[in-house]
C-alpha cells in the first residue's frame, strides 16, 4: 500500500523545517534525490537517519504507489502519532490536489489536475463536509516556483498548528532514499511500474469480487481499514464469543498495528499480527459462511451474515420469526444439546484464560445442565419503546411542557443485535403463555394511551414490564407477588430482582444447598451459613433448615426488608438479614436485634460463604475481606462466568482450591449463563 521512507521526530516538536527548492522540470525521484542531503534542519546542515527510531514520531514524509499509472511516485506530509494507522485510514486511496490558486471549498478527491501542474499528490480527508472546513488545505503541498512540495500549515488540527505555529514541516529525505528507489520498484519515470506477483489466498478465506458487490452509499463514521464497507468474503467460523458472535480470522496482507493486549474484552480478537477478527452472528463453529462489513474497530471488524455456504449439522430452523435479528435470543439456530456443549466449553475457556489456570490445576467444568423447557420458560421480560416524540421541532403546550400531545410510538421490543435500534416483538417465544397472552393488551394500550396524548413522558423511551409470577402478570413495579421455590414462599415487588426461571431455580437452590452442606475435609459438618449479595433471601432461607445460623447480607435495603418478611413468612428463625455493602458483613458489627448472631465470631472451619453477586462480580475490597477471614468454603453463583474466573484467581492465591464447576442453562435460547463454584480451603 505504502512505503514509509522517513517517520521521525525532531527533538523539539516546534521545529520548523527549511526547504531547499530546485528546478521546476526535475522529475520527483531526482528532486529527493538531489535534495536529500542538503536539507537543513533547525539550521543545521545535518541530516536526520531514516533509520532512527523514537518514541515520539510526529512528522512523516511518505513515498507512495500511486493508483494512477500517469502518477508512479506520490508523497505524504503529515503530522500524527501513528504514520501507518494514518495511511490505512485512507485506505490507500490517494487523489492529487488542486493548484494553489484553487481556493473554493470542494470535495478534492474529485479534482485531477494534470501531471505536468502537479506531479504529486497528497493523501487528503473523503469527505465534503470535512474538506469544506478546512478549506481544502488538509495536508496540501505547495508548489511555488519548485516542484518539492513544502507542507501546507493545517487547519483540521488546531492544536497541532498552534505547536507547530502553523508550519506543517517536511521531514528531509536521507540518502537512503536513492537506495529505496533502487530496490523498491518504483519507477523513475511517468512509465507505470511492473505488477506485483499475485498472493496465494488464505484456504479458509475467499474474498468476493467487487463487481459482485452493489453500489452503496458508505456510513460518514466509516472507517475503511482493513476492510471496504461491504466488502464480502466467505469465511470459516472459529468460535464463538461470550456475546454468542462467531469468530471468524481473515489473513492480513501486512501485520496490523493493534495487538490485542491480554484480558482485553474484545474478546476474542486475535494476537496473531496477521489474522484479523470479524465478528458475525447467526452463525455455529465449523460452518462457512458468506459475510459483509459494515464497522471496522482498532482490533477487530463486524459483519453481516448473507449465506451460509456449509452447514453445521447442529443448525436447525429458528422458532421465532425474529430470531435472526432480535437481541434477546442468539442461539435458536443450534440444537439445544450443541447450545449446552458449547456453553460447557466457554466456561472452560474462561476459567483456563481469565483465571489463569491450567486445565489440570482444577477440576474439569461439568456439562451444562438444563431442563426440558426450553421455550415459554422466561418469567419476566421488559420490552422497551423509543422516544415517540422529540422534543426539537415540537411545540410545547401552554403549561410549557410536552404532556398532553398525542404521538406514536415505534416498534415495542428488544434491540437488534448488532446495534441499538429496536425490533418490534409482539410476541416472545421464550416467555411464559401467559406473558405472551398479556403482551398484545399492553402493547395495545400503550400505543392508545400515546395516541390520546397521556404519557408521562412522551419525549424519553421507557421499559415495560411484564411478570408472570403465577397468579397472573404484573406490569406495576411497586406491587408486591408471590411465587413458590421447593415450598418456600418468597414476596417481593414485581420490578425487584428474582430469578426469572422458575423451572431451574429449584435445581439450582438444590445444589447450592448440597455445595454448603457436604462435610469439610477434616469431617466436620458444616454449622453456620453467610449469604452475600442475599437478595430477597433465596438462598439463605433455602438453606436454612441445614443450618445452625444464617445471615445475609445486602445493600438494597428493600430487599433486605423482603428477606425478614419472607423468613417471618415461612416460620423461619434462624436467619438474620443486614442492609450494608457485602464488604461490611465481616465487620463486628452486631446484626439487629439478634445480639447472638456475631458474624466475625462465626467458627470459621464450619462457615460456609455463599456468593451471588451482580454481573460485575465482586468488589477487591470483598475478596480481601473475604480472605481476611477465611471461612473453610466459598461457594459462589455467578450470572457471568467471565467474573467469576476473574474472581477465581484470587481465591486460589488465598489458599483456596476449586473443588467443582456446574454451569446452568438458565436461559436457554440466549447466550447467557449461570455458573456454580465451590472453593474450599486447603489444609
Amino acid at each position: 500500500m505504502a512505503s514509509l521512507v522517513s517517520a521521525f521526530a525532531p527533538t523539539s516538536r516546534r521545529t520548523v523545517t527549511k526547504m531547499v527548492r530546485s528546478s521546476k522540470n526535475a522529475i520527483a525521484p531526482s528532486i529527493l534525490q538531489s535534495v536529500s542531503d542538503d536539507i537543513m534542519m533547525d539550521n543545521s546542515a545535518e541530516t536526520t537517519d531514516i533509520t532512527a527510531s523514537s518514541p515520539r514520531k510526529h512528522f512523516h514524509c511518505y513515498l507512495l504507489r500511486s493508483l494512477d499509472p500517469k502518477h508512479p511516485l506520490k508523497t505524504y506530509v503529515g503530522y500524527t502519532a501513528d504514520p501507518i494507522r494514518r495511511l490505512r485510514q485512507h485506505n490507500g486511496e490517494f487523489c492529487t490536489l488542486m493548484p494553489e490558486r484553487d481556493n473554493k471549498a470542494q470535495d478534492i478527491r474529485k479534482k485531477v489536475c494534470p501531471v505536468d501542474e502537479m506531479p504529486f499528490a497528497a493523501a487528503t480527508d473523503t469527505r465534503t463536509k470535512k474538506a469544506q472546513k478546512v478549506n481544502g488545505s488538509w495536508a496540501q503541498m505547495h508548489f511555488d516556483l519548485s516542484l518539492f512540495p513544502s507542507a501546507a500549515p493545517t487547519q483540521s488540527r488546531l492544536l497541532g498548528q498552534r505547536r507547530h505555529q502553523s508550519n506543517w514541516a517536511l521531514n528531509a529525505v536521507t540518502p537512503q532514499a536513492s537506495h529505496f528507489f533502487a530496490t523498491s520498484g518504483f519507477n523513475q519515470s511517468d512509465e507505470k511500474s511492473e505488477p506485483e506477483e499475485e498472493k496465494p489466498e488464505s484456504p479458509k478465506v475467499e474474498v468476493v469480487e467487487e463487481s459482485e458487490q452493489p453500489a452503496v452509499k458508505i456510513p460518514a463514521k466509516f472507517k475503511p481499514y482493513p476492510f471496504q464497507y461491504h466488502q464480502e468474503f466467505i469465511v470459516a467460523i472459529d468460535a464463538l464469543t461470550n456475546l454468542g458472535f462467531g469468530i471468524a480470522r481473515i489473513d492480513l496482507d501486512e501485520p496490523h498495528d493493534n495487538p490485542v493486549a491480554d484480558g482485553d474484552d474484545s474478546d476474542e480478537a486475535s494476537n496473531d499480527p496477521k489474522k484479523w477478527v470479524v465478528f458475525v452472528p447467526n452463525v455455529i463453529p465449523g460452518e462457512s459462511a458468506r459475510i459483509r462489513i459494515y464497522r471496522n474497530y482498532a482490533t477487530y471488524s463486524d459483519a453481516d451474515l448473507l449465506e451460509i455456504i456449509e452447514a453445521s449439522p447442529d443448525r436447525i430452523e429458528p422458532k421465532c420469526d425474529l430470531a435472526n435479528i432480535c437481541g434477546g435470543c442468539q442461539y435458536q439456530h443450534i440444537t439445544v444439546d450443541r447450545q449446552r456443549q458449547m456453553k460447557t466449553i466457554q466456561v472452560q475457556e474462561l476459567f483456563e484464560r481469565l483465571g489463569g489456570l491450567k486445565a489440570d490445576e482444577f477440576p474439569s467444568v461439568l456439562p451444562t445442565l438444563g431442563t426440558d423447557e426450553v421455550f415459554g420458560y422466561r418469567s419476566k421480560i421488559t420490552p422497551h419503546y423509543d422516544a415517540p416524540l422529540k422534543k426539537k421541532g415540537t411545540k410545547k403546550n401552554k403549561d410549557g411542557n410536552y404532556k398532553g400531545i398525542s404521538c406514536e410510538i415505534g416498534p415495542i421490543g428488544f434491540k437488534e443485535k448488532a446495534s441499538r435500534r429496536l425490533v418490534d416483538v409482539p410476541y416472545c417465544h421464550i416467555a411464559t403463555p401467559d406473558i405472551n397472552e398479556a403482551l398484545a393488551r399492553v402493547r395495545d394500550e400503550t400505543r392508545q394511551t400515546a395516541r390520546e396524548g397521556k404519557l408521562k413522558k412522551p419525549t424519553k423511551g421507557a421499559t415495560l414490564l411484564l411478570r408472570d409470577a403465577g397468579d397472573g402478570v404484573e406490569t406495576d413495579h411497586n406491587v408486591y407477588v408471590k411465587t413458590t421455590v421447593k415450598d418456600l414462599v418468597f414476596r417481593f415487588k414485581a420490578g425487584n430482582f428474582f430469578q426469572n426461571n422458575p423451572f431451574m431455580l429449584p435445581k439450582m437452590v438444590d445444589l447450592v444447598v448440597d455445595a454448603a452442606t457436604i462435610p469439610s475435609p477434616s469431617g466436620k459438618a458444616m454449622t453456620h451459613l453467610i449469604d452475600c449479595y442475599c437478595g430477597s433471601g433465596l438462598f439463605a432461607i433455602g438453606s436454612s433448615s441445614s443450618f445452625e445460623a444464617c445471615v445475609g447480607i445486602e445493600v438494597n435495603e428493600m430487599a433486605v426488608e423482603e428477606a425478614r418478611e419472607n423468613a417471618a413468612l415461612n416460620g423461619i428463625e434462624n436467619c438474620a438479614f443486614v442492609s450494608a455493602s457485602a464488604e461490611a458483613i465481616f465487620d463486628p458489627v452486631t446484626l439487629e436485634g439478634r445480639s447472638d448472631l456475631v458474624v466475625g465470631d462465626f467458627p470459621k472451619e464450619t462457615t460456609v460463604v455463599v456468593v451471588d453477586p451482580p454481573r460485575k462480580g465482586c468488589s477487591v475490597e470483598f475478596l480481601e475481606q473475604l480472605n481476611e477471614y477465611k471461612p473453610q468454603r466459598v461457594v459462589y453463583m455467578s450470572c457471568d462466568p467471565a467474573t467469576q474466573a476473574r474472581d477465581a484467581k484470587y481465591l486460589v492465591s488465598y489458599g483456596y482450591e476449586i473443588v467443582s464447576v456446574q454451569p446452568f442453562d438458565l436461559f436457554p435460547q440466549t447466550r447467557h449463563i449461570e455458573c456454580l463454584a465451590t472453593f474450599e480451603l486447603k489444609d
